[in-house]
């Protein structure tokens, strides 16, 4: 028996007939309208399908981008949707051929790519070491001197700290193991920063990776060579913006990365949110074109790489009648919403989430900032920011930034559900006029942060922009 018909059924009932204080201008009807054309129809995921089929990824700087963002720009178009391209230029990237081998024993090539803004080297061949900790008290400069560094899985390094792996400790290369096995790799940047790393940094897989581990710990010479054509670039890219008006002067952003890796096609990260956010223009348009607030709903591109969209719109834009900005990076499942630190959003999301019917959260509103997507841009300048606890599923995921995220892993029934719940909170904000939201101060805004726990892995990163001594030093 098929029971999404009965959960949709059960959903607009409790949609329908549930008191909420979602503000005046928030009625039922459109919000159940909302939903059962999401579900029904799911434009979203044929977009998606379309535009992967085509395509393939949407890597900043290649064909797959522009001609992604020129489908997705003419499909808004049909719809009656006015949009704007906002061109600027950041510190891009080539991916060329990436080539690591194990030189022995015994000889033989390894699956690896380089991470981004790894530049162009000649041939490196050198012994490896071992590097299990973040602890540079714990690291020996003989042992890692002239060497190659196997990097276990999950260590976090920052610009700085590679810096101080080449300068004091003389590191001359890295090999950082994906935290996945099945032969996964993990694209991902050296530098958020668009600055090369002061040594080649390439992702390998778990198994290999263990495996050149256990040669180590068994006391055996591993001689490894690598090289790379990639490089950084100048690159000049943009963001797309969609507009639905409002009748008053203020803005609601509901935006998501645009951008893919390119080792497979950024179907799940972040095609969904590509897709949602193409759906969501359309629903509003067809269902509640003129909302209290404007809403622009913007595609960032190179989040991969640093940010760069997100960082871009917030500079580029007076954001003083911006409300809030909620954020679509792989919303999955909704099972929880975060109103990442802004306490005057927690009433106003509980509500919210009583207003969903069967599809209400059973998790406590979230009230905590996290960092390394588009919101965090737009809170660093103290706008309220909007994010969802969503996950997909574990079997999916898991080619999270390689080949194996295609369109086969976007399951459409999650994808239609997901849409239908964040068009119902893209309606709500859009109309919600009680709610006292305000910007915060710089001083208020750094507080936060430091609530969160944040300051120090913000402040190693470079990202600490409030220019206060930190906390323990006062």
């Amino acid at each position: 028996m098929n029971r999404f018909p009965v959960f949709l059924l059960n959903c607009l009932l409790g949609l329908t007939f549930t008191s909420t204080i979602l503000g005046s201008s928030s009625d039922p009807s459109i919000r159940a309208a909302i939903v059962g054309d999401a579900i029904l129809n799911n434009k979203g995921y044929e977009l998606l399908e379309t535009m992967t089929t085509r395509y393939g990824p949407r890597m900043v700087g290649t064909a797959g981008n522009t001609g992604s963002m020129d489908l997705l720009e003419h499909e808004l178009h049909q719809l009656g949707i006015d949009t704007r391209r906002e061109r600027y230029s950041i510190p891009g990237w080539i991916r060329g051929k990436d080539s690591v081998a194990l030189v022995s024993p015994p000889a033989r090539p390894l699956r690896a790519v380089a991470l981004g803004y790894v530049a162009q080297h000649e041939p490196i061949e050198a012994g490896v070491a071992l590097v299990d900790s973040v602890d540079f008290d714990k690291l020996e400069v003989q042992a890692l001197r002239g060497k190659i560094a196997l990097f276990v899985p999950n260590l976090r390094f920052s610009p700085a700290d590679y810096n101080r792996l080449e300068e004091e400790f003389g590191i001359i290369g890295g090999l950082r193991i994906n935290r996945v096995n099945g032969g996964q790799l993990l694209a991902r940047s050296a530098s958020h920063i668009g600055i090369p790393p002061p040594f080649p940094i390439y992702s390998i897989t778990v198994e290999e990776g263990g495996w050149i581990r256990r040669q180590l710990e068994e006391g055996m010479p591993v001689l490894i060579r690598m090289e790379t054509r990639s490089k950084p670039t100048p690159m000049t890219i943009e963001n797309l913006v969609a507009v639905l008006p409002g009748r008053s002067e203020k803005i609601v952003v509901i935006g998501g990365h645009f951008d893919s890796w390119d080792l497979g096609q950024g179907a799940i990260d972040n095609g969904l949110g590509v897709a949602q956010l193409f759906d969501i223009a359309r629903l509003l348009k067809t269902h509640h074109a003129k909302n209290e607030h404007t809403v622009e709903i913007v595609w960032f591109n190179a989040e991969e790489w640093g940010l760069w969209g997100s960082r871009d719109y917030v500079e580029r834009h007076d954001l003083a009648p911006v409300r809030n900005m909620l954020n679509l990076d792989m919303v999955g499942e909704p099972i929880a919403i975060n109103a990442m630190g802004f306490d005057e959003l927690v009433p106003f999301l509980e509500e919210y989430s009583k207003s969903l019917g069967a599809w209400n959260f059973n998790a406590k509103v979230a009230n905590k900032p996290w960092l390394g997507s588009d919101h965090h841009p737009f809170i660093l300048k103290g706008v309220p920011a909007i994010t969802f606890n969503a996950p997909v599923d574990p079997d999916d995921v898991r080619f999270y930034h390689d080949f194996g995220d295609s369109f086969e892993k976007v399951d459409p029934e999650m994808l239609a559900r997901a849409t239908a719940i964040v068009a119902l909170l893209t309606y709500d904000l859009a109309n919600e006029t009680d709610m006292p939201l305000q910007h915060l101060n710089d001083q208020d805004t750094a507080e936060l942060f430091r609530k969160a726990g944040l300051e120090k892995s913000m402040r190693a990163a470079g990202q600490w922009p409030f220019g206060d001594k930190p906390e323990e030093e006062k």
